[in-house]
């Protein structure tokens, strides 16, 4: 079973999709964050082994988020999410494993 953080600074978006995870896939949401700071926290504390981040989370750090997140929990899988496409291209070449549209149907995210 999948252990997941969920770091997102919209509750209301962070509430459906932690229902959908566990409900759809039998996920184990452990930590919500709703900020970089407390992502780098929770990632630290519970060893996730999914993390999907939200790419305009509030916080610091603003760049070298990846680094950071694989730093706190180097086995982790890192999926980026954004309502921005283009910010695609960046949060892979910071080596983020996926990426995915926050306007994709909830079946793309359930796919990675």
């Amino acid at each position: 079973m999948k252990r997941v953080l969920l770091a997102d600074d919209d509750d209301a978006l962070r509430s459906a999709l932690s229902l959908l995870l566990q409900t759809r896939l039998g996920v184990t949401v452990i930590a919500e964050a709703s900020s970089m700071e407390v992502t780098l926290d929770a990632a630290h504390a519970a060893q996730p082994d999914l993390i999907l981040l939200d790419w305009e989370l509030p916080g610091e750090p603003r760049l070298r988020r990846i680094e950071a997140l694989r730093s706190a929990a180097p086995n982790a899988r890192l999926i980026v999410a954004s309502a921005r496409p283009e910010a695609a291209q960046q949060a892979l070449a910071d080596r983020a494993d996926a990426f995915v549209n926050k306007t994709d149907p909830p079946e793309v995210i359930l796919a990675l």
